[in-house]
């Protein structure tokens, strides 16, 4: 008996695009790391900074791209999982009304397939949840990649100045933004 094509289609999946835009997204920023890794070594002034900076957005940009992997393969084997979970519950009802309409065979059987198919729908909740949990991460990765490139563009803004004395004040004042934000919310000062 062949199964119907949306069940195939759930259960295997044509490999997806966007996983392989991820894959080579996450390798484009391992190879980054590596080339401001090595600009570093060399970098004098204020492109220590630049690169400094540009090591963390590639790191972030890869952890994002790893988590988009594992939530992807987290929830297509949730689906498969599902998929199985409701055919062996499905199995296990037909099995007890065959059963019963025809007086044949001992409910036992139907019993233990719905109970079957209970357990894997509860396994695939879990899975559900740690997809769940996996874009929670992916959410605070993306965070912390936009309060980085916010960072990187103010000190790089502020190395464009001209002016030594205004790009000193500005250093300074963008230094103490950057600690009071990064004081907010740490034990010492919960509310903020």
């Amino acid at each position: 008996m062949a199964m119907p094509q949306f069940v195939q289609q759930i259960i295997n999946p044509p490999a997806s695009q966007s996983l392989k835009l991820v894959a080579e997204t996450a390798i484009k920023a391992a190879d980054d790391k590596r080339s401001y890794t090595e600009k570093l070594e060399g970098a004098k002034g204020d492109d220590v900074f630049k690169y400094v900076l540009l090591i963390n957005v590639s790191a972030l940009e890869g952890y994002v791209a790893q988590t988009r992997i594992q939530a992807e393969e987290s929830f297509s084997l949730s689906k498969v999982i599902a998929v199985a979970g409701f055919v062996l519950l499905a199995a296990g009802i037909v099995l007890g009304f065959y059963t019963s309409l025809t007086g044949k065979g001992r409910l036992e059987a139907s019993y233990l397939a719905s109970i079957a198919g209970i357990l894997t729908e509860f396994i695939s909740g879990v899975f559900f949840y740690l997809y769940n949990r996996t874009l929670q991460q992916l959410n605070l990765f993306h965070d912390k990649l936009v309060m980085t490139e916010k960072i990187a563009m103010s000190l790089l803004a502020n190395s464009l100045v001209s002016d030594g004395t205004k790009r000193d004040d500005s250093r300074v004042d963008l230094a103490k933004s950057l600690m009071s934000s990064s004081l907010e919310g740490t034990p010492e000062n919960p509310g903020s």
